[in-house]
């Protein structure tokens, strides 16, 4: 099913040559929509359009068709995952049906067969992202409010998962000052390693070079 998949995307006409170029950010949750909707907003992204897909509590295999059907449209697809829930789904599985993890691994060694779609992994979360804004460190958090601790007495102390604080306090804008910290102490970490889940990552990073900032 997944090679047929492949097939169906690269015999589609793409949006490459029509004098824009147009980007799809694929997501699985509300606080990625609104950090790269500032993103956008405060950037000089002329000639990209950035559509974030929210979709409603899809299933890794859904979030998988998207980004392929996606990539017969767009310029770039860049997918981001988190990967703390799927860790969790691993270890709290009581067996029957594959596991998240081996799941993931065959659609990222699929994906790797189209040349404008992009995987970047966060772990656990975005927040670690945010994290490294803040501090150097390679240390591996289970969880959003194992790096949320690490926000005291720092510029997130007092952090929430809402559009009302992502908006007001302008959480990109409040980060950028350090953001070429930020890129190198996430690219210190080294790319993600499918054999070594449970290891502190932010490929989050590259989305910058992916849209030419």
């Amino acid at each position: 099913i997944i090679l047929s998949i492949l097939k169906m995307a690269r015999s589609k006409s793409t949006r490459k040559g029509a004098g824009k170029d147009v980007y799809s950010i694929v997501v699985d949750g509300e606080t990625e929509v609104w950090y790269f909707q500032l993103l956008k907003q405060y950037e000089s992204l002329k000639n990209v359009d950035i559509k974030p897909d929210l979709p409603k509590r899809k299933k890794l295999s859904e979030l998988y068709d998207l980004v392929v059907e996606n990539a017969a449209e767009f310029t770039k697809v860049i997918w981001v995952i988190d990967l703390d829930v799927i860790i969790k789904e691993d270890k709290e599985r009581s067996g029957g049906g594959k596991p998240a993890l081996q799941e993931l691994k065959e659609y990222i060694d699929s994906l790797e067969q189209l040349d404008n779609v992009h995987v970047l992994i966060n772990t656990p979360c975005l927040e670690y992202w945010y994290l490294l804004h803040l501090k150097q460190t390679s240390k591996y958090y289970s969880s959003f409010k194992d790096v949320s601790k690490q926000f005291k007495g720092t510029i997130l102390e007092g952090y929430e998962k809402t559009e009302k604080y992502y908006k007001t306090k302008n959480i990109y804008l409040m980060l950028k000052p350090c953001l070429s910290v930020a890129i190198d102490n996430a690219k210190r970490l080294g790319e993600f390693d499918i054999e070594s889940p449970e290891t502190g990552k932010a490929e989050i990073y590259k989305i910058f070079e992916l849209l030419n900032l």
